[in-house]
């Protein structure tokens, strides 16, 4: 089996870093953070699953995404 993975940019003030221990830490959802490979404000989410899993991982990644934007 193989899966897919897409790699994007996001312009918020927080390393990828941190941004992933948060999102695994308050979501229980798991991304890789771009730093892993020298590219901090990139994240890495892989998809080929079950679709469902998917837009729930990505429907708390906003949630997230949105709560640190908001915080500034």
């Amino acid at each position: 089996k193989a899966g897919a993975f897409t790699v994007f940019r996001y312009d918020l003030d927080i390393k990828s870093g941190e941004l992933i221990t948060r999102l695994r830490e308050e979501k229980s959802v798991l991304v890789v953070p771009g730093d892993q490979f020298e590219m901090d404000h990139f994240v890495r989410i892989g998809y080929g699953g079950e679709p469902e899993v998917l837009e729930k991982g990505l429907a708390l990644f906003s949630e997230l995404l949105e709560s640190v934007r908001t915080a500034v």
